[in-house]
């Protein structure tokens, strides 16, 4: 067995294995709380994913571009290590996404336009981003307002938001 064909059977296995991961993180039901830290350090380059990245990237560069000089297989490794980088790159990304939310204060939306989504008789709701996600909050105003038009958030008591048309302004 010569040092290409080791290199096409670590490029096979560490694609079934990247495959069965893929599998197992989509199609199984996994119902768990992890508690994670946003900050990576060099440990998380070593893990059973960055062990299995690095094979994918050396691996299948070594199967396209031969491994018969010592520059080939340098690149090879080059390779595999970009692909750890890379998915070290993407968890970083991704766990800061999941990073605990402040709570937002509904007065900081004073000042904010937004659209009356529903509105009758001088209550209604609109849809605004607020506390890191898009929701829907109940507001007063003007009875003359109707759903659609544009307004303005001027003030907040007990968890209303009280709205004025943007034109009126």
């Amino acid at each position: 067995m010569n040092l290409e064909d080791v290199v096409f059977y670590v490029a096979i296995g560490s694609s079934f294995l990247f495959v069965l991961q893929v599998i197992i993180s989509f199609f199984i039901d996994l119902d768990a709380d992890f508690d994670f830290d946003a900050s990576m350090g060099v440990s998380d380059f070593f893990s059973f994913k960055g062990g299995l990245h690095f094979l994918l990237g050396f691996g299948w560069m070594g199967v396209l571009n031969g491994v018969d000089s010592v520059g080939k297989i340098l690149m090879a490794v080059a390779i595999g290590i970009l692909f750890v980088v890379v998915l070290a790159y993407v968890y970083r990304k991704v766990y800061s996404l999941a990073e605990e939310r402040t709570h937002q204060d509904l007065k900081e939306l004073i000042g904010t336009e937004c659209e009356l989504t529903t509105f009758y008789n001088g209550s209604g709701t609109v849809n605004i981003d607020f506390d890191g996600h898009r929701s829907e909050q109940p507001v007063k105003g003007n009875p003359e307002l109707k759903s659609g038009d544009i307004v303005r958030i001027i003030d907040c008591k007990d968890g209303i938001l009280i709205v004025e048309n943007k034109k009126s302004n």
